[in-house]
């Protein structure tokens, strides 16, 4: 296979811990996967953010598709040498992207029809042409191309779309069987808010031997309580040996819940478009440094984080670069939220692995969430998810 999952524990919680091993290096799960959508980060170097303890990276098909294009990808050897990237690469399918489209495509059984906002040129994305761009991506973990609605909608309109995505699936997979690249692919299974498609979707998918599989239509218009229900169920009927990915999620109490259900794998843009809104991560709660209050603060952003930022530079600097809306802000608080995502998923690990993920897991939550916090996060979060295309 061209990954392998290694089971290491399994929390009584539920929350487990492994191993991910790919052709580009084995790494611990749960894992958090910063997102690069264009190859690359807005304000952060590839050795900034390898400094910050990622090891896995996720790079969107449906912006590389149109901007660089496939022919460049070819020509430098896949997107390690590109973006001089070592670690490895999991490319999302463009699926979410065409989602956001609503006005400009057009879904049908050969694919997503749409026009390049670049220049207004047609486009196709279907489950082969998906493939065929993250073979030349050459990425260590491929997605299905899978339809992808808001969560909210009736059980008929969930049910076609999931069906599609599954026959839109086994495409997929006889697309990548075409061309031996060594490169892993997962299903996603879908069914909105709806239990019994749930279910269904997961036994349908379990059945083809995709490498890992990944939970999708969450984090598009549900409440927390109903992402939290249906990942729940969602994982109950997923196979023990092989990977689980929760995708676009999301916040640091996002992934305690998540990981709480058994999830190993997750991705969001937050860290860094919180950041380019003044908002930093820390282990004392979310701390919104454009405030006043912070002016005179001469201690660093959390006295429980190693990035450089918060060993080098005062809450009161980072308040002036931010106020005065200097990009150095934006790229000092993406490297503390980078980290701070790995920072907590190395906690969340150890607790897993000591059999005491429920005591980390209050631990955790009561430290980074206080109800100011929630509220600031949620208003922010809902400006920063408009932003994804």
């Amino acid at each position: 296979m061209a990954v392998r999952f290694e089971l290491l524990n399994t929390d009584p919680t539920g929350a487990r811990t492994g191993i991910l091993h790919t052709r580009k290096g084995s790494f611990p799960t749960p894992m958090f996967m910063p997102v690069a959508t264009h190859a690359g980060f807005r304000h952060l170097g590839m050795e900034e953010v390898k400094e910050t303890g990622a090891k896995i990276l996720l790079a969107n098909t449906y912006h590389l598709m149109l901007r660089p294009g496939p022919e460049v990808f070819e020509r430098f050897g896949g997107i390690h040498p590109f973006m001089q990237w070592d670690g490895a690469v999991l490319t999302d399918s463009g699926g979410f992207q065409i989602f956001s489209l609503p006005e400009d495509r057009l879904i049908t059984e050969k694919g997503a029809h749409f026009r390049s906002f670049y220049d207004n040129s047609r486009q196709l994305l279907s489950p082969e042409s998906s493939i065929a761009m993250q073979q030349a991506i050459n990425s260590e973990i491929m997605m299905v191309l899978d339809v992808c609605i808001d969560s909210r909608t009736d059980e008929a309109g969930t049910r076609e779309a999931m069906e599609r995505t599954h026959r839109w699936a086994v495409r997929s997979l006889a697309a990548k069987e075409q061309r031996d690249t060594g490169q892993a692919l997962f299903g996603i299974v879908q069914g909105g808010v709806h239990p019994a498609l749930r279910d269904e979707s997961a036994a349908f998918l379990t059945k083809l031997p995709f490498d890992g599989f990944a939970i999708g239509g969450l984090a598009v218009g549900e409440t927390k309580v109903e992402r939290d229900t249906m990942t729940e169920r969602a994982t109950a009927s997923l196979p023990q040996d092989k990977p689980r990915y929760l995708m676009g999620v999301g916040t640091p109490t996002d992934l305690l819940e998540a990981v709480l259900r058994g999830v190993d794998m997750f991705d969001c843009i937050i860290p860094t478009k919180m950041a380019q809104q003044g908002y930093a991560y820390t282990f004392q709660g979310l701390v919104r440094i454009t405030r006043t209050a912070y002016r005179l603060e001469d201690g660093p952003l959390d006295p429980e984080c190693d990035c450089y930022v918060c060993k080098r530079y005062s809450r009161g600097y980072l308040q002036h670069l931010m106020r005065g809306k200097h990009h150095l802000g934006s790229r000092f608080l993406s490297v503390h939220n980078v980290r701070h995502y790995q920072k907590l998923m190395e906690r969340i690990r150890e607790g897993i692995l000591r059999n005491g993920y429920a005591q980390t897991y209050r631990e955790l939550k009561s430290a980074i969430a206080t109800p100011k916090d929630l509220k600031d996060e949620a208003a922010a979060t809902a400006m920063t998810l408009k932003d994804v295309g």
